[in-house]
């Protein structure tokens, strides 16, 4: 995959999913369970907290490290007193049909054939697919965040680009959000308009 450089979202963080990252990642994420809740919070109340978010981190980590995802990005931040319940992931395909075809071509098909609200759009130039949808979510995702306890939909955005360097090779972002409970509501759909402002960051490295 051709390597490329995006502006970070404030309050976010990338977390890789190779094996050798493991390590880290798993210490990363017991450093961000343990720094979700202020000091001044008495033990008895911050320490079951912590072990949520830490169980929360860790079951996002290997679902996305599962689905093949080599990156997963995910805010570590709160919003006032509430959690953001948003992620994304980055994932490479490769088109197992051999004959190269134009990758105008392909998205184009995509964007026919999904059942999505599909767009043919570019990302610093490549061509791409940009997809809309909602989708039913894992039962209880995101049970840190107030009044999303069991909520069964979720919007999710996903880009699939071109590489511009290796042919039959797409980069796959796939974003998803509960919002606040409501993913057709206002949260998700400004969650929504950051993720695609982050997206219009990349930039390929020559």
């Amino acid at each position: 995959m051709t390597a490329y450089s995006i502006v970070d979202i404030p309050g976010w963080e990338h977390l890789p999913l190779d094996d050798a990252s493991t390590a880290d990642v798993t210490r990363r994420i017991a450093e961000l369970a343990h720094q979700s809740v202020p000091e001044e919070v008495p033990r008895d109340r911050a320490t079951p907290f912590r072990e949520e978010v830490r169980k929360h981190l860790t079951r996002l980590v290997a679902e996305a490290r599962e689905a093949g995802a080599g990156l997963v990005c995910l805010p570590t931040s709160r919003t006032g007193d509430t959690a953001v319940a948003a992620s994304y992931t980055v994932t490479e395909w490769v088109d197992p049909d051999p004959s190269e075809v134009d990758p105008h071509e392909v998205v184009t098909v995509l964007a026919e054939r999904s059942d999505a609200t599909a767009t043919v759009t570019t990302v610093d130039g490549q061509p791409a697919l940009r997809e809309e949808d909602v989708v039913d979510a894992e039962p209880g995702a995101d049970p840190l965040v107030e009044g999303t306890r069991g909520a069964g939909r979720a919007r999710r955005v996903v880009y699939t680009i071109a590489d511009p360097a290796e042919a039959l090779h797409w980069v796959v972002f796939t974003f998803s959000t509960l919002g606040d409970g409501d993913p057709d509501g206002p949260l998700a759909r400004v969650l929504v308009e950051l993720f695609d402002a982050h997206l219009g960051t990349l930039r390929w490295d020559d």
